[in-house]
């Protein structure tokens, strides 16, 4: 127990903290009498630290911390975070492209704006230039006659037929006049006699004579030009919007309608303001305190009419701090009008590995946004009209171009969205019959079994020291019949098979298994549908989705049975987009933040030109239906087609197997093909090639083992004729 001094009452150290005291009846501060003398409690000292409280004495607790100096140690100034010394769009390669990008275009829009406009230009010029040049000689004349000096009093002596003043006032003109004169005709002569210098010389040469003669005539027009009628067009007929403001934005959310901001003074911003971002501006504000900023973003189209511009062209979503934050980001033009940033994978020589990120979409920035396929599952909900068929089938796009991927697909719309694929696809269900309805069930449930199969095959991989982490790897994926390639299943207008009566439930418990389960079998699941509800989208499959791109929704509940629980109240929220108008456009959780984002649409011809090349890059397969792979090679034949005299290199025999038959073996590395041959036998020792001893294999032993092996496989070439198959030392790959 603390002691403090006796005070008097009302007495208050000026270093002490103020606390409130706890007394019998409630709470008072010091410097309140307290009167205890009718329940005959002893009276406290105000000011006291220490409170009575049926006659015992306990601490006060302060109201407010006291304040702590802040000092600066080392340990604060090598730890405090510091401003980037590069600015981040010039180290963001994207970034900086799309800034270049909005100069050039600006650039070039202009320049050829006003060189199409030249000519009138011109005549405007010559026909203001003499206008202009009396101008100029007429205010020098006026100047040098010193008219303007006295005017006035001059005019006043005159008016009132004061002489004597009038003549004092002319004579102190003249004198001015006269000095002024000397200035000027001197200076005259001696430009005068500078520009015959300067041409009879040929100091100037002739281009410059004319830039002179150039820019005096446009200096001249200038001057020669009435104020209200310019020479020069505007490059843009509307307001010109040039710069967010603070102002603009306090103003706009002063005029929202909510009371708690009414006053302009209450919206704040974030370090460092209102910057540019991209190709527009980026404001992070703080709402007041207790408000949410869901309740801002709900009011795009108020927010749009406070600011005066297109409704695309301003775009608020969640800051990151806390609840209470909006970003606020406007584009220098409507995103209607900004065009599409042009999709990697129409490139004609385009490749996509279903392990490594690929862009599908972009976001309000026109910046990409990437996702794979391992250990993914995808989720995408939005009303009828929002776009969600095409955002699909953005995603499957992107494993198209791996030629390992088994794609199967379920749709059940009936119009055929995904009918240009069919010919990719080991499983293809179009329609509504129960036909079909069984057939996207039993699409689950080979998905579960094969889920399975891959489990058993992948603790023996690592046993074998191959999947260190119990999960697919790229070149378990890539091994021809391992049973391990990639796996894509999907299911559009998903509330038709889960809200079935016959075989709904069961689907829905079967793609909540395989959601669980897939992932680290490469085995991913893209859910598509329109009524996300507890019937036609259970909870347990979106609670294991990690994906979840959320387009137009009609309320609340739609956009926290896609997004989760929550996400309405932090402000992610799918509400803020129109079905038709914002067609593809959807908040985006499950990356490094939420954000909003739309898929790359391609053109009719180039969507076919992408499906021919997936086409091609299969060799006319489809990876599934009834095989693991394209067909299987022989690995000793081939290791021997790409090997030296000698032998051959491990890291040089796998790019150049990957490379001459690379729908047998796709990205093959050297390590898997070591593997791979030691299980047929081939042993890894130290081959020496091109005057370099590295580890590979030699090709005497190579036609060795390929001798062995069709001697067993081959009765004829036994001296006894008898084929026994457990002498067999290898088998085919």
């Amino acid at each position: 127990m603390t002691t403090t001094p006796n005070l008097t009452p009302g007495e208050v150290p000026d270093d002490e903290p103020r606390y409130l005291r706890l007394v019998p009846g409630g709470l008072t501060e010091p410097g309140t009498d307290v009167q205890p003398a009718e329940h005959g409690e002893p009276a406290v000292p105000d000011g006291d630290a220490e409170t009575v409280v049926e006659g015992e004495v306990v601490d006060g607790v302060p109201v407010d911390a006291a304040d702590v100096p802040i000092t600066t140690t080392w340990q604060s100034l090598t730890t405090r975070p510091r401003v980037p010394i590069i600015p981040a769009w010039l180290r963001d390669q994207h970034e900086f492209r799309s800034r270049v990008r909005v100069a050039r275009d600006l650039a070039g829009y202009t320049i050829g704006f006003y060189l199409t406009r030249s000519p009138k230009y011109a005549v405007k010029t010559l026909w203001y230039a003499p206008k202009g040049a009396r101008r100029v000689v007429g205010t020098v004349i006026r100047w040098a006659a010193a008219e303007e000096g006295n005017f006035a009093l001059r005019q006043h002596a005159a008016n009132t037929n004061d002489a004597h003043t009038w003549q004092a006032l002319d004579r102190t003109r003249a004198k001015s006049s006269k000095a002024r004169w000397w200035l000027v005709i001197p200076a005259t002569i001696a430009l005068m006699v500078t520009v015959l210098g300067l041409h009879a010389t040929g100091a100037v040469p002739a281009i410059g004579w004319w830039a002179a003669l150039v820019g005096l005539l446009i200096g001249l027009a200038r001057l020669g030009r009435p104020i209200d009628s310019p020479i020069l067009d505007h490059v843009s007929n509307g307001p010109k919007f040039v710069k967010l403001t603070a102002e603009m934005v306090r103003s706009a959310f002063s005029n929202l309608g909510m009371s708690r901001m009414k006053d302009p003074a209450s919206i704040s911003f974030k370090h460092p303001g209102i910057h540019r971002d991209g190709p527009g501006w980026l404001a992070r504000i703080d709402l007041p305190e207790g408000m949410e900023a869901v309740k801002v973003l709900e009011k795009r189209d108020a927010l749009s009419s406070a600011l005066r511009l297109p409704i695309d062209q301003v775009w608020p979503t969640a800051g990151p701090d806390h609840a209470g934050q909006v970003d606020l980001w406007v584009g220098y033009k409507p995103a209607s009008k900004m065009g599409t940033p042009r999709w990697p994978l129409t490139d004609e020589n385009a490749r996509t590995s279903y392990f490594e990120l690929t862009e599908f979409g972009y976001d309000q920035r026109l910046r990409p946004i990437k996702a794979q396929g391992f250990g993914m599952n995808y989720l995408i909900g939005g009303r009828p009209g929002s776009g969600k068929s095409f955002a699909g089938r953005s995603l499957v796009t992107t494993f198209l171009l791996d030629p390992t991927v088994e794609l199967k697909i379920a749709e059940y719309k009936g119009t055929g969205d995904f009918l240009d694929m069919e010919p990719l696809c080991s499983t293809y269900v179009c329609g509504l019959s129960d036909e079909d309805m069984a057939a996207g069930l039993g699409m689950l449930n080979w998905g579960l079994a094969e889920a399975e199969r891959r489990g058993k095959r992948i603790k023996e991989a690592y046993l074998r020291g191959e999947a260190p982490e119990r999960k697919v790897t790229p070149e378990l994926a890539a091994k021809p019949g391992s049973g391990l390639h990639p796996v894509v299943i999907v299911i559009d207008e998903a509330h038709e098979l889960f809200g079935d009566s016959t075989v709904g439930k069961e689907a829905g418990l079967a793609a909540e298994r395989l959601a669980k389960r897939g992932r680290a079998l490469a085995i991913t699941l893209i859910v598509i549908t329109q009524i996300p509800d507890k019937d036609s989208l259970p909870t347990g499959i979106t609670r294991n989705i990690g994906i979840r791109w959320c387009l137009a929704v009609p309320d609340q509940v739609a956009n926290d049975m896609i997004l989760g629980t929550g996400a309405y109240k932090r402000g992610i929220t799918g509400t803020i987009y129109r079905p038709g108008i914002d067609a593809g456009w959807g908040v985006l959780t499950g990356l490094a933040e939420p954000t909003s984002v739309r898929n790359h649409f391609p053109a009719p011809k180039e969507a076919a030109a992408l499906i021919a090349r997936a086409g091609v890059l299969r060799h006319g397969r489809k990876v599934g239906a009834g095989i693991d792979a394209p067909a299987a090679r022989d690995l000793l034949a081939d290791l021997l087609e790409v090997a030296a005299a000698n032998g051959q290199h491990w890291e040089k025999a796998a790019p150049a197997l990957a490379e001459r038959w690379p729908e047998a073996y796709p990205a093959l590395t050297q390590d898997a093909l070591s593997e791979l041959a030691r299980a047929q036998g081939v042993e890894s020792v130290d081959v020496k090639v091109a005057g370099r001893n590295r580890k590979g294999y030699k090709t005497p032993v190579l036609r060795g083992l390929i001798a062995a092996r069709d001697s067993a496989t081959d009765p004829a070439a036994k001296p006894d004729g008898d084929a026994n198959p457990d002498d067999e030392t290898s088998t085919q790959s």
